[in-house]
C-alpha cells in the first residue's frame, strides 16, 4: 500500500529571481510536487534541514551563504548525500553561466534553461524515481525520511510549549532545529530529552567540557578527534587523559543535554521540525534529565522578560494556586531551592501582582517561574482566594509587606549611568555592541544580553529611582535597534543611511550595503588568518560594486596571501588587481602601500621606499604608510 509520502514528494526550490521563482513554483506544483519556494539561501538551508525534501532545485546564481553556495552546504550536510540536486541556470534570460559554474556543487543535473517546456520536470522526475530504488534507510535516517509530526518557524518562541507537549504525550523522536547552515538535534524518549548533537563545533560536548574546566584545550582537541573516529565518549575522554566514568560521566552528559536543550528552547530565528520514532536509540547513547527543567533554563537564559510577562498580565489581579500536577511533576520540573521557596508562597491567598512585586526572588526570577508553572499546568488562577489542603475553610487574602530596597552602590550607579549614556547616544549597531557584519543570530543574542544587563528588574533589590528614566530610555533604544536590525529590509536601509552619513573610507561611488557587509566579513577572516575565505568574500563584493576602487585593494591583498603558487605568481596576480584599483583612482593610498609591500617582498626595497615616500608627501599623517616604511627600512 502506498503511503502519502510515496505519492506526494516535497521539493525545495531556491531561486532569487522573483518571476522565475513564481513561474517554476506553479510548474512544479502542477507536476505533483509539494513545493517549498524560497529566495534566500539562509531560509533555503533552514527548510532543507527541518523539512527533509525529496529533491532540491537550486539556482546557479543564488547568493552565497557565508561565501558558500547552497548546493555545497546541502551536500556537506549529514542529510545531503541522499537528496538529488538539480541546478538551474538563467538561459531564459540570456545569462546562463554554463556547466563550469556547477562543477564544484556536486549536483545531479544541470538545466541551462528551466523554462524550456518539459525539461526541468522530466529531469526531476527521473532523479526522484532513481532515488526511490536505492536500498531503504534504517535507524535515524529512516525517521528523518518520514513526514514531520509538526514543523514551523521559530519566531514567537514555540519550543517551550512543544517540549511540554512532548512530555505530556510521552513522545519518542528527534527535534531538528535549523538556523542558516547550523543544525541542532534533540533526541526524546518517553517525553524527555535524552541526547543532543549539533553541526556547530562550539556546541559539541568537548566545547562544553572546556567551558566547564573539565578538559584543557589540548584535551578537548583530542576528544574531538576521538569522537570523530567513532569512539564512545568514555573512551574518548580516557584517551585524552580525563578521568570520568560511571555516575560522574553520566552527570556530565545530563548537564550537557539539559544545557543545550535550554539553548534550543530559547531560539527565535530559523525553523524546527519534530520527527517521531524510536529507531535512533540503537545509534544514540541516552541519559535522563528533568524533562521540563530546560524550559525554565532557556527562558531565563534568552527569552525577554516581556515575553514571559505577557501571558501573566491578565492574571495580575487573581490568586495563583498550585495545582495537583505540581506535586506529580515536581521531579520533571527540576526546581532549585530558590524556586521552591517562591513556589511554596503560591498558596491561593496572595494576589499575583503582590507575589511578583514583594515575594521571594527578584522580579525576573519570579516572573519566569510563574510563566513556567502556568505553561506546564502546575499553577492555576482564581479570581477569589482559594483554600488549599490543610487551610481553613473560610479563606481570607494575605498581604506581603513591600520589601525595603537597599541604596544603589555608587560604583554600580556610575557604571550603569556611563553604559546607558553610551547606548543612548550610539548607532543601533554600537548600542548592541555589534559590527555591521553581525548576522541575525548575533543581533538576537546581543539584544537579549544588553536588555537583561540594563533592565531595572536585574536591580530589584536596590532603590534605582534616580536611574529609572535613564534605564527606561536604554530599553527603548535597544528595542528600536532590535526592531530595525532584526528585519533584513530595515537593516539594509539603516545601513545605507549610516554608511552614507559616515562617508565610509574613501568610497567614491554610491554605497552598496551588501558589498560593504562582505568587505567587513572579509576583514574578519583576514584577522583570523583565513585569507582564502576572505578572498571569496572580497570577490563577491567586487562583483556587486565593480566601480569601487577600495574594494580592489582588499581583493589584491587577499589574492597575494591566498593564491596558490610561488611568490612571483602571487605578486603578479595581486598587482593586476591593484592596476584596476589605480585605474579607477590613481591617487588611491591603500593601493600604493600594498604595491610597495609587494615590491619589498620581491626584494626591491628602493622602489618600495620610493612609493611610500610619495604617499607620505601627499599625506604625512598616513599611519599605514609609516608602518610599511618601517618594515621596508628593516
Amino acid at each position: 500500500m502506498c503511503t502519502l509520502r510515496a505519492l506526494v514528494k516535497t521539493l525545495l526550490l531556491a531561486e532569487s529571481h522573483p518571476p522565475t521563482l513564481e513561474h517554476l513554483t506553479g510548474v512544479l506544483a502542477q507536476a505533483g510536487y509539494t513545493v517549498r519556494a524560497v529566495s534566500e539561501p539562509a531560509s533555503a538551508m533552514e527548510h532543507f534541514v527541518a523539512g527533509n525534501p525529496d529533491v532540491v532545485v537550486v539556482a546557479v546564481d543564488l547568493p552565497r551563504l557565508e561565501g558558500v553556495h547552497l548546493g555545497q552546504l546541502i551536500r556537506n550536510h549529514s542529510q545531503g548525500g541522499r537528496v538529488p540536486i538539480v541546478a538551474i541556470d538563467k538561459g531564459h534570460l540570456g545569462k546562463a553561466r554554463g556547466v563550469a559554474a556547477v562543477l564544484g556543487l556536486k549536483v545531479n543535473a544541470y538545466i541551462p534553461d528551466p523554462l524550456k517546456p518539459g525539461e526541468l520536470v522530466s529531469r526531476v522526475d527521473e532523479l526522484v524515481s532513481a532515488a526511490q530504488t536505492v536500498a531503504p534507510v534504517t535507524g535515524l535516517q529512516a525517521m528523518l525520511a518520514r513526514p514531520a509530526v509538526t514543523a514551523g518557524e521559530l519566531k514567537g518562541y514555540p519550543l517551550p510549549e512543544l517540549v511540554h507537549v512532548l512530555y505530556r504525550q510521552r513522545r519518542e523522536g528527534v527535534l531538528v532545529v535549523a538556523y542558516r547552515d547550523l543544525t541542532r538535534r534533540v533526541f526524546f524518549a518517553r517525553g524527555g530529552a535524552v541526547n543532543y548533537d549539533s553541526s556547530a563545533r562550539q556546541d559539541a560536548l568537548p566545547g562544553f567540557l572546556l567551558a566547564r574546566g573539565i578538559v584543557t584545550e589540548a584535551q578537548a582537541e583530542i576528544v574531538v578527534q576521538n569522537l570523530g573516529s567513532g569512539l564512545r565518549i568514555g573512551a574518548a575522554l580516557a584517551d585524552a587523559g580525563v578521568e570520568a566514568a560511571g555516575e560522574e560521566l553520566l552527570e556530565i552528559l545530563r548537564d550537557y543535554t539539559r544545557d543545550r536543550l535550554a539553548q534550543v528552547v530559547a531560539m527565535r530565528e530559523g525553523r524546527f521540525a519534530f520527527y517521531a520514532g524510536d529507531e535512533f536509540q540503537r545509534e544514540v547513547a541516552t541519559v535522563e534529565i528533568p524533562a521540563l527543567a530546560p524550559i525554565l533554563d532557556g527562558a531565563r537564559r534568552a527569552i525577554p522578560l516581556k515575553a514571559v510577562a505577557a501571558p501573566l498580565r491578565r492574571y495580575l489581579g487573581e490568586y495563583p494556586v498550585r495545582s495537583p500536577e505540581f506535586s506529580k511533576d515536581l521531579p520533571a520540573l527540576g526546581l532549585d531551592t530558590d524556586d521552591l521557596k517562591i513556589a511554596l508562597q503560591i498558596n491561593g491567598r496572595l494576589l499575583l501582582r503582590d507575589l511578583l512585586a514583594h515575594g521571594r526572588g527578584d522580579l525576573r526570577r519570579a516572573y519566569s517561574l510563574l510563566w513556567f508553572l502556568q505553561l506546564t499546568g502546575a499553577v492555576t488562577f482564581s479570581p477569589t482566594p482559594v483554600a488549599t489542603e490543610g487551610a481553613a475553610f473560610a479563606v481570607a487574602p494575605e498581604v506581603i509587606a513591600p520589601r525595603k530596597r537597599k541604596p544603589l552602590p555608587a560604583e554600580l550607579a556610575a557604571s550603569l549611568r556611563e553604559g546607558a549614556v553610551k547606548i543612548i547616544t550610539s548607532s543601533y549597531f554600537h548600542s548592541l555592541g555589534l559590527d555591521i557584519a553581525a548576522d541575525m543570530e548575533a543581533v538576537e543574542r546581543a539584544y537579549h544580553e544588553m536588555g537583561m544587563k540594563f533592565h531595572p528588574d536585574n536591580y530589584a533589590e536596590y532603590d534605582i529611582s534616580e536611574l529609572s528614566d535613564l534605564l527606561d530610555s536604554v530599553q527603548e533604544k535597544l528595542s528600536a535597534a532590535y526592531r530595525v536590525l532584526s528585519v533584513e529590509e530595515k537593516r539594509k536601509a539603516y545601513l545605507q543611511y549610516l554608511l552614507s552619513k559616515l562617508e565610509v573610507g574613501n568610497r567614491v561611488n554610491s554605497i552598496n550595503v551588501d558589498a560593504e557587509i562582505l568587505i567587513r566579513r572579509g576583514e574578519i577572516y583576514l584577522r583570523r588568518k583565513d585569507a582564502r575565505m576572505a578572498l571569496q568574500l572580497f570577490e563577491e563584493a567586487v562583483a556587486l560594486n565593480p566601480r569601487e576602487p577600495e574594494y580592489y585593494c582588499y581583493l589584491a591583498w587577499a589574492t597575494y596571501h591566498a593564491a596558490l603558487g610561488p611568490l612571483q605568481d602571487r605578486a603578479k596576480a595581486a598587482q593586476k588587481v591593484l592596476k584596476r584599483a589605480l585605474s579607477l583612482n590613481p591617487s588611491l593610498e591603500r593601493a600604493q602601500i600594498i604595491w610597495a609591500i609587494i615590491d619589498n617582498d620581491l626584494e626591491d626595497a628602493p622602489t618600495a621606499r620610493k612609493k611610500l615616500l610619495k604617499v607620505l608627501e601627499l599625506n604625512p599623517d598616513s599611519t599605514l604608510a609609516k608602518a610599511a616604511l618601517r618594515k621596508v627600512g628593516r
